[in-house]
């Protein structure tokens, strides 16, 4: 089958190569525009862009859906549509100029987490399940019915990044297959549950910064939502500290830490328990919890352990993180 592929990120990658690699042909690439990245802000290539390139795909970026797409659009030929993390609403009016199957690769089990973040959302609610769906593509954001789906377990050290790989590894064939019965017989879709609709939302600056009044659960997911990138972050002396990986310590530096935090129930939420190479960094939290450090990033530095951000950076027992 002739694919026409929508997508802007690095997921959309694998599932261009992996369409490539098979029988079926990519006849163009739509994909958004370039955009200035980096300390600099020069205008880097999109990812989709510079690999379509290198496969000898033809491509179109856009910025809006103005006249001039669908005039490229109607000139091209193809059977079936594939997006995947395209980042863009689709109009209406494109459904109707283009009367072939619409597939989306959404990265949850759907109905659950509709919408922008659902891998985010999947973390910060601490899910023990995630998986992929392959739906139709209509007017209303993730509400198609659902061609299939695919479950797998999230662990407790999954975060963002490994959670996008998961995706990856179980969409990239989960897609193939379905494009392959589609090629030689017709596949109807099952509508979702309206009834367990769950809508994920988009990320704001202000959800990225660490409530040292929140549960260590809640705290440590949040960590694992946002790593390795945007990043959880908290303030010390007024300086931005990106937390990269977090959990729970031990049960024996819990038991001797709980006993102090019982004994002064006025220590504040955020401070600094403990700071030494054996323990690492641990910092109290909502209801006398803790959590313990273990890579964080200083403003405008590399990401480092927690045994040398106390070495370089003098943290010392007592302090507050902000």
């Amino acid at each position: 089958m002739k694919i026409l592929f929508f997508g802007s990120s690095e997921i959309s990658v694998p599932f261009l190569e992996e369409i490539y690699k098979s029988r079926h042909s990519i006849t163009s690439v739509v994909t958004t525009a370039d955009k200035p990245a980096g300390r600099g802000r020069r205008t880097t290539p999109n990812i989709v862009k510079k690999r379509a390139v290198e496969l000898g795909i033809d491509f179109i970026q856009i910025e809006n859906f103005d006249h001039s797409f669908f005039d490229k659009l109607a000139e091209i030929e193809f059977d079936k549509v594939v997006v995947a993390s395209f980042g863009k609403i689709l109009p209406g009016k494109i459904f109707k100029l283009a009367a072939a199957g619409w597939l989306n690769v959404h990265p949850s089990l759907l109905p659950r987490y509709r919408g922008p973040t659902p891998i985010i959302s999947a973390l910060l609610n601490g899910d023990k399940v995630g998986g992929v769906s392959i739906i139709e593509v209509v007017p209303q954001v993730d509400a198609g019915g659902i061609y299939a789906q695919v479950k797998f377990r999230l662990e407790e050290d999954d975060n963002k990044e490994s959670l996008e790989q998961k995706l990856i590894k179980f969409g990239k064939p989960l897609l193939m297959t379905l494009l392959d019965l589609m090629e030689n017989k017709s596949i109807k879709p099952y509508p979702q549950d309206e009834e367990n609709v769950v809508y994920s939302h988009k990320i704001k600056k202000e959800d990225l910064k660490i409530n040292w009044g929140s549960s260590a659960v809640k705290i440590i997911n949040k960590v694992r939502a946002f790593s390795p990138d945007p990043c959880a972050y908290c303030l010390r002396k007024d300086s931005r500290i990106k937390i990269i990986k977090a959990g729970v310590p031990d049960r024996t530096v819990s038991n001797a830490y709980l006993g102090k935090l019982k004994f002064d129930g006025n220590k504040e939420n955020g401070l600094v328990l403990e700071a030494d190479k054996k323990t690492g960094i641990l910092i109290k939290c909502n209801k006398n919890e803790m959590v313990k450090i273990e890579l964080l990033q200083p403003q405008d530095r590399k990401v480092i352990s927690a045994a040398d951000f106390i070495n370089g950076y003098r943290l010392e027992a007592g302090e507050n993180f902000e």
